[in-house]
């Protein structure tokens, strides 16, 4: 009888990958393929003939890539490798000879499907951008962005980076991305309007010249019927209407995230005439006099964008951010240069959105990481403004590291000029040890018989 703790063994032989089938190679390399490094195929090229055959067999449906950078020879290396895929991916130098790889590589427009020049100088951008002027016919991924120099669309002419019409033969039809950052495009809502792939939309400090209308913008995004992400970062109005009717409410059926920053009337322009029903993603960055019924139209007008019943303030380096949960991004804050002059702003922000902030039953406060702006005092009338719109906030939440900020906020709220701010508070949730705090506002708990809880971070 044998034991049942008697171990067996069985020699089954020497088994190495070789015996597998190259179709099972085939679904192991798609396995180890890694999207964010589009160079992750090369290693495997040279591990052996047999591997090398199976992958260059298969190109389009491993999806391979060719990377181009300012290291690569691409005259020689382009012929060394089958026709597959080209990828340009690098921040070109002013120095004389540092751009001749790049324009070996655009010498095959044909294949090259991903290009991703960085901080462009005026000598590369032109020598780069001209050899940009034929059909690029399986380009499908295109981010062009100047030397970060923002000029000043209504006083400074920048010439030095001018997209002319001709850029791409002036049609783009395989595009799914399209970033654009300090460059002037005259021709852009044509091109866009030939760009019926496109899927990501980023237009950042980008000048609109007298002839590009909030009408040809809107006409541009109706036809782009696959577009899911829209950004748009602009501090200056778009030119007035030129007299032709404005589209009315076009319907963009696949945009899930908007984001924009500039200045709320030109927003209130766009989103006056769009709907984005299927929109998730709402982070915007307003500056100048913020009047938004417009926008809190646009936003009844979506399924996932709903009333929200939680709301936090999030100290950030740059100032005040407000955003809601749950949500992957519904957010708003303000741009101005001094910290107390966002506060006016966010002020201003709640009042406008006070349809939307009347529902809202418990407040967080937060402070990221890089954030000074908990540190630097802001006058608790201030706060007071911002608070009034949250008639319905039963609960408040208040760290220790902005209690420098809040705490004189929350001891105005004891003073009798101060009980319409949250008439309907409940419960401070206040982090541990809060017997200091606590004790700071003993007023205010007595006056609304506040209970005090441990506070739980924001998730």
């Amino acid at each position: 009888m044998v034991s049942p703790t008697t171990t067996h063994s069985y020699n089954v032989g020497d088994a190495t990958i070789d015996i597998l089938p190259d179709d099972a190679l085939l679904a192991i390399f798609l396995l180890y393929k890694d999207s964010s490094d589009l160079s992750w195929w090369q290693p495997l090229v040279h591990v052996c003939r047999r591997w090398r055959h199976v992958i260059f067999a298969s190109p389009l449906h491993l999806k391979l890539v060719l990377v181009c950078t300012i290291r690569t020879p691409a005259r020689e290396s382009l012929g060394i490798w089958p026709p597959i895929r080209i990828a340009l991916h690098f921040t070109p130098n002013e120095r004389r000879g540092h751009n001749e790889n790049i324009i070996a590589a655009m010498e095959r427009p044909d294949r090259i499907t991903d290009i991703r020049l960085e901080n462009l100088m005026s000598h590369s951008f032109e020598q780069l951008t001209r050899m940009m002027e034929t059909p690029f016919p399986a380009l499908t991924y295109l981010s062009l962005k100047g030397d970060g120099i923002v000029p000043h669309p209504l006083k400074d002419r920048n010439d030095s980076f001018l997209l002319r019409d001709v850029f791409l033969g002036g049609s783009a039809p395989s595009l799914r991305t399209f970033v654009l950052r300090n460059i002037q495009f005259p021709a852009l809502p044509k091109l866009l309007l030939s760009a019926t792939q496109l899927v990501t939309l980023r237009l950042s400090w980008v000048p609109t010249p007298s002839r590009t209308s909030l009408r040809e913008m809107v006409t541009c995004l109706a036809a782009l019927s696959n577009l899911k992400h829209l950004d748009i970062n602009h501090f200056y109005m778009f030119p007035g209407p030129d007299g032709s009717p404005l589209p009315t409410h076009v319907v963009l059926l696949s945009l899930t995230s908007f984001y924009f920053q500039g200045i709320s009337d030109h927003l209130e322009d766009l989103v006056a005439q769009i709907d984005a029903p299927m929109l998730q993603n709402l982070s915007l960055t307003l500056g100048g006099i913020i009047r938004i019924p417009q926008l809190l139209r646009f936003i009844s007008r979506t399924e996932k964008l709903k009333l929200p019943i939680r709301a936090v303030f999030v100290f950030e380096r740059r100032g005040l951010l407000l955003k809601f949960l749950p949500s992957d991004r519904f957010e708003f804050s303000s741009t101005f240069n001094w910290f107390s002059d966002q506060f006016i702003a966010m002020a201003l922000l709640c009042s406008s959105l006070s349809p939307l902030l009347s529902h809202v039953e418990r407040l967080d406060f937060y402070c990221g990481p890089l954030s000074t702006s908990a540190r630097e005092f802001v006058n608790p009338g201030r706060w007071l403004d911002i608070f009034r719109p949250f008639i319905a906030v039963q609960s408040l939440c208040v760290p220790n590291k902005v209690w420098l900020q809040v705490g004189p906020a929350l001891r105005a709220l004891a003073e009798e000029s101060a009980t319409e701010v949250f008439p309907g508070l409940r419960t401070l949730f206040l982090e541990e040890p809060f017997e200091e705090a606590k004790k700071s506002i003993e007023s205010l708990i007595s006056a609304r018989r506040l209970t005090v809880q441990p506070y739980s971070p924001v998730p």
